[in-house]
């Protein structure tokens, strides 16, 4: 697999704005005037279009395109519990401003990109070989 623009360039711009404006708010270096609960739903609404970037990938990864090569399980699981933590997290952000949970859910969202970007850089191709067949491929 290598990195392309669409699916890892367009993430960590999402990312990397979301990380940005958590930084100069918590240091209060910027947005002093910008309550929790108005971060929470940038980062969060910043989160969700990084995840969604690439919709084909979230079909590779949860099965449903299994003939272009999923990906291992441990691979699966971190990202399952990462991104579950990071929504959980951003919904009691919203619902209690609680910093805290901010912090987890900007967090997370960061662990989630570095783990998703190394399995996009270092992950081999698919080969012809390793395709699983249709089902109706064996009676044709």
């Amino acid at each position: 697999m290598r990195l392309t623009w669409k699916r890892d360039g367009l993430a960590s711009l999402f990312v990397v704005v979301a990380a940005a404006i958590y930084a100069v708010w918590v240091t209060e270096t910027g947005l002093t005037g910008m309550s929790t609960r108005a971060l929470g739903a940038a980062a969060f609404v910043l989160g969700w279009a990084a995840c969604t970037s690439n919709k084909a990938e979230m079909a590779i990864v949860y099965g449903a395109d299994r003939a272009r090569g999923r990906p291992s399980m441990p691979y699966v699981m971190a990202a399952s519990i990462l991104g579950a933590v990071a929504l959980v997290a951003g919904i009691i952000a919203l619902v209690t401003a609680s910093e805290a949970m901010l912090a987890t859910m900007v967090i997370t969202m960061g662990a989630l990109w570095v783990i998703a970007t190394l399995r996009h850089a270092f992950a081999p191709d698919a080969k012809a070989g390793d395709e699983i067949p249709a089902p109706l491929a064996k009676a044709a």
